[in-house]
């Protein structure tokens, strides 16, 4: 380690600047103070400065913009935001801007100050080390300057107890991060437990997350602890936060506020200790503007923001990405590893990716299913990302299990009157080809009939979840019904094959 090594305090409190200089003396090491924005940028042209510790709130500045001064005119010198918990969201902002880490009033454990300030001088490593976790966790980062910022943040607030929103589309990941951050918390150790809200129905939903007594509703039959008791000292992951009623975002601030709520039909106070993530691929602030979210809870959920951004914005990662599911796929189903040949790669590169990282998985499987040699080809793409740029022609269906077929619809808005006139004539078909004098085993018909009306539902509701990338809730809702309705159509016709 070099004694060489300058910090510039930047804090408009003389206490504050008195502790790092005795503490940055006895460690070996030289401290530059400023009270202000000004003074600040002026010792930036005077001196050279290896790390810079920048207090957020300035008499005549921002610590944002002081951050920004510091990385315009000496990208070399890592920056410790310091910041009160009223700020974190700023904080976070922070290291998405290139910060390196930020340190909150008071400074209560001095060890880990001196921990934090050696790290800063030893970013290399620092680097290495989080690569080398990434690798192990199976969490991809790639190249893309927005994902390395993202991750850098998701890394440093993974160790602050204190709420996490993450936003992003469909299939960016959401889950995945926030497994990371647990993996990175000092909750570690405890479970890490997800839950979709979009998939239960109100009443259905304050149960799963609060608990019951036993008779609070017809069915109710013992008492059930909730996920917020049974993620006590854990990490409790919520999803599709945006679909919780007025009434259980109520529950959710009290909650989140004091770590106490009621079960459903209870007189009992739970008290617990949870760290909450929530996710959502909507835009939560825009449904506030729209009065369709609570802006308290918002707010409340609001502490330290992560924005996923999707693959179309990764392009240059997306080799990568196809390069590690190539690998974990061939090692799961344990075939010798493929390659994709640089007219599919083209292929993939071009293709928008409106499902994202899951869309982008499910290809390599689908693809590596359907290769029959060691390379796989733009013929063995799936017809959906093929289309893409060999273009079908002006007015052809695209393929899918219900063009072609029986029905001959195309898998967007199928015409009603056509479907039932299609119908029809099947019926007249059946009808016309039956000969009662030589016997009809009707018993064994309607049975037939009976399993190929549950295949056809099976088949309809593949379609759905293809077009959702496997999301079963947002499937549902696009074919009218509800997710346990189409968990049972699945396992009917599962049953049928």
């Amino acid at each position: 380690m070099s004694t060489e090594a300058v910090f510039l305090i930047v804090d408009d409190e003389t206490e504050v600047c008195n502790f790092f200089v005795y503490l940055l003396k006895k460690k070996g090491y030289r401290a530059v103070t400023a009270s202000s924005g000004r003074e600040a940028i002026a010792k930036l042209d005077q001196e050279r400065f290896d790390v810079a510790l920048v207090d957020l709130k300035l008499p005549d500045s921002n610590g944002l913009e002081i951050l920004k001064e510091i990385k315009a005119k000496q990208p070399a010198c890592e920056v410790i935001i310091i910041t009160g918990y009223s700020t974190v969201k700023s904080a976070v902002e922070a290291i998405q801007l290139g910060a390196f880490d930020y340190v909150e009033k008071p400074f209560v454990d001095i060890d880990e100050m001196e921990r934090l300030l050696e790290r800063s001088l030893n970013v290399k490593a620092e680097l290495e080390q989080l690569s080398l976790k990434h690798r192990v966790r199976g969490f991809v980062v790639g190249k893309n300057p927005k994902m390395i910022s993202l991750i850098a943040a998701a890394q440093k607030i993974a160790k602050k107890n204190i709420t996490v929103l993450i936003q992003g589309e469909t299939g960016t990941g959401k889950e995945v991060l926030a497994r990371y951050i647990h993996a990175e918390s000092h909750r570690a150790d405890r479970p890490f437990i997800a839950f979709n809200c979009g998939a239960f129905t109100e009443t259905l939903l304050e149960s799963e997350l609060f608990g019951h007594e036993k008779g609070s509703f017809t069915g109710a039959t013992s008492k059930k602890k909730g996920l917020f008791e049974l993620a006590h000292k854990a990490t409790l992951f919520l999803d599709e936060i945006d679909a919780a009623s007025p009434a259980i975002q109520i529950k959710l601030l009290r909650v989140l506020e004091s770590g106490e709520f009621f079960r459903v039909g209870g007189e009992e106070l739970c008290k617990v200790d949870v760290r909450v993530i929530a996710a959502t691929n909507t835009n939560l602030a825009a449904r506030v503007e729209e009065n369709k979210f609570r802006e308290d809870l918002f707010y409340r959920l609001d502490v330290a923001s992560l924005h996923i951004p999707p693959l179309r914005e990764r392009v240059e990662d997306i080799p990568l990405f196809l390069e590690y599911f190539l690998e974990k796929e061939s090692r799961a189903k344990e075939i010798p590893l493929k390659k994709f040949s640089p007219e599919a790669l083209v292929v993939l590169q071009q293709h928008s990716w409106p499902g994202n990282i899951r869309e982008l998985a499910n290809t390599v499987t689908q693809a590596l299913v359907l290769s029959k040699g060691p390379l796989i080809t733009v013929d063995d793409l799936p017809a959906r990302i093929r289309p893409a740029i060999a273009g079908p022609t002006a007015g052809s269906p695209v393929e899918s299990p219900l063009t072609g077929g029986l029905f001959g619809l195309s898998p967007g808005l199928p015409d009603n009157s056509k479907l039932h006139d299609l119908l029809e004539q099947l019926m007249q078909t059946l009808l016309e080809k039956i000969n009662f004098r030589e016997g009809f085993p009707f018993e064994e018909v309607y049975q037939s009939l009976n399993r190929w009306r549950d295949r056809i539902a099976g088949e309809i509701i593949a379609c759905a979840l293809e077009e959702t990338y496997g999301n079963q809730v947002k499937a549902a809702q696009l074919l009218g019904i509800t997710p346990r309705a189409l968990r049972y159509h699945l396992q009917k016709s599962r049953e049928t094959k």
